[in-house]
């Protein structure tokens, strides 16, 4: 390979493995797709790390080494678009591609388009509603439920235009959503706002990222691994004070709920 083309490999590998992290991928996931990426066009000896926020490959080629490193600030969970760069990088390996045609493909997986905003709101609504009927809820508190599902989408994606980190995303998302039962509790409303909170808290719970830690640790990642337990205990603390917002001023207004 000419050195542009290898350039254009270990762009190829550091954007792939961007995607990958900021879809929702587990970091083993992302350091085997950019190696055998690498390995099927012959760089069976790079180097690849990755963590939650950064990727860095190597690749040694005679006496000079090819060095890139990608900054990852965000990420999210859509399997669907996951299973597509997955898919993408088994054709990549299978076929070899000119890095640049490789890298066109992996544009076109990018910027495909997501689910419809219907859809999310109506996914984020069932499984609050849902969520509390397993909690004990009855179909009224499933009916606020939903109502409270649909206010985490639309705050996560507010949120998520403005560039704001998961913590305060977390705190405005929660707050919001135990607003809407306790506020309807306080105006007569024959609800139970504990099981709506906990219905729809299931939204917001990382229950993916949690998995991963003890995936991590069993696989022996530990870098990786408490870099994952930090994120999910900041996140739960993040929900703990806004859940803790409007039902404690609610207590201290009128005495409880």
């Amino acid at each position: 390979m000419t050195s542009d083309e290898t350039e254009q490999l270990l762009d190829l590998c550091c954007e792939m493995g961007r995607q990958l992290i900021q879809n929702g991928a587990e970091i083993y996931r992302v350091e085997e797709s950019a190696r055998r990426i690498l390995a099927a066009y012959g760089h069976a000896e790079a180097e690849v790390f990755a963590i939650p926020s950064c990727v860095i490959l190597n690749i040694r080629d005679g006496q000079r080494n090819y060095t890139k490193s990608v900054r990852i600030r965000s990420s999210s969970n859509d399997l669907d678009k996951l299973d597509r760069l997955n898919d993408l990088c088994r054709q990549i390996c299978r076929e070899t591609p000119p890095p640049s045609e490789a890298a066109g493909l992996l544009e076109t997986v990018t910027n495909s388009p997501s689910y419809p905003a219907c859809v999310s709101f109506l996914a984020h609504g069932c499984v609050a509603a849902f969520f509390t009927l397993f909690w004990g809820g009855r179909a009224s508190d499933a009916a606020v439920a939903f109502l409270c599902g649909l206010a985490v989408k639309a705050t996560v994606g507010s949120m998520s235009r403005l560039n704001a980190n998961v913590f305060f995303t977390d705190v405005c998302a929660s707050a919001f959503l135990a607003f809407i039962p306790t506020a309807l509790f306080c105006l007569g409303l024959p609800i139970r706002p504990d099981r709506i909170i906990i219905g729809a808290i299931m939204l917001l719970v990382p229950g993916i990222a949690i998995t991963n830690v003890m995936r991590d640790v069993i696989a022996g990642d530990f870098l990786t691994a408490i870099t994952k337990f930090a994120e999910v205990m900041i996140v739960a603390m993040a929900i703990a004070i806004g859940i803790a917002l409007p039902v404690g001023a609610v207590k201290a207004l009128l005495g409880g709920l």
